[in-house]
């Protein structure tokens, strides 16, 4: 298992739920567990929608492990080191209410494809290449969290873009899915068509921004947009590089970084506005 203090980043921002999760596991001892259960044990407090979010941070450091058919836990640790770990959790939760309104900030990154010179010169740590959050992690991460609306903003996408997207959208369970796209006519082959299926299953509305002036009326014509963003409710987000192409996932260097509390209330007020300008394609 990796270190303590990997152990609060991975729990990170929800420690006290963490905390909880992880006392409902010493409860129910050795076993394997459905997410409900783990629930129960841990307090109502706990949804399962966030229990999976948190128990997937925690199955990179070992902790827990998730079965194959992504429906129940266990963990191999004892009863005594599952408490130590929620005491500890706890004592991160408190030191995070005393900085409630500073924003969490973590890097994400998409290392170079391998063999990599960046890989070989930044230390390997379980489930994090480079020792960072991984964008496809964090994406998943916002997904999960997100149980009112989810809205992916990217100015270019690709067939691979198009299947990750599929991905990010079915682990979440929002009922509003939003795609904001560049000058969206330039797929409207793969929206009316390759992917039309699965866009009308998941009810995702299409946005265009994407917007025309004037001859004169600026120095340039088109108003649009560079911006790469995936916002989860007002709760989290990211904010980087990473567009939903096959580099965004595994080709080149991105960076980004993942926010919640009022970092992500800014940025859901940018979508908003977005929104306001664009057009439904």
């Amino acid at each position: 298992m990796t270190s303590d203090a990997d152990v609060v980043c991975c729990a990170s921002p929800w420690p006290g739920i963490a905390a909880q999760l992880l006392e409902g596991l010493a409860q129910l001892g050795l076993g394997v567990w459905n997410t409900e259960r783990v629930c129960s044990a841990a307090g109502a407090s706990v949804a399962p929608g966030d229990a999976v979010q948190v128990l997937c941070g925690l199955e990179i450091t070992g902790i827990c492990a998730r079965s194959e058919d992504e429906e129940s836990w266990s963990t191999e640790l004892s009863r005594n080191e599952l408490l130590r770990l929620a005491t500890l959790l706890r004592g991160a939760e408190q030191f995070r209410s005393l900085r409630h309104d500073t924003p969490q900030l973590e890097l994400v990154v998409t290392m170079p494809m391998a063999p990599s010179y960046l890989a070989a010169e930044l230390p390997e740590r379980p489930g994090r290449p480079g020792g960072y959050l991984p964008t496809g992690a964090a994406l998943l991460r916002i997904a999960q969290a997100a149980q009112q609306r989810i809205v992916a903003m990217t100015p270019f996408i690709d067939s691979f873009g198009f299947d990750w997207l599929r991905t990010v959208f079915e682990a979440s369970p929002a009922p509003q899915k939003i795609l904001v796209l560049r000058d969206a006519e330039r797929y409207a082959v793969d929206l009316s068509v390759h992917q039309a299926e699965w866009l009308r299953a998941f009810d995702v509305a299409v946005w265009d921004y994407h917007r025309a002036y004037a001859a004169g009326a600026r120095p340039l014509p088109l108003e649009t947009f560079h911006a790469k963003i995936v916002l989860g409710d007002e709760r989290l987000a990211y904010v980087g590089s990473a567009n939903f192409l096959g580099s965004g996932d595994g080709t080149s260097l991105e960076a980004g970084v993942l926010v919640d509390g009022q970092a992500a209330v800014q940025v859901a007020r940018l979508i908003d506005g977005v929104l306001r300008v664009a057009h439904r394609f």
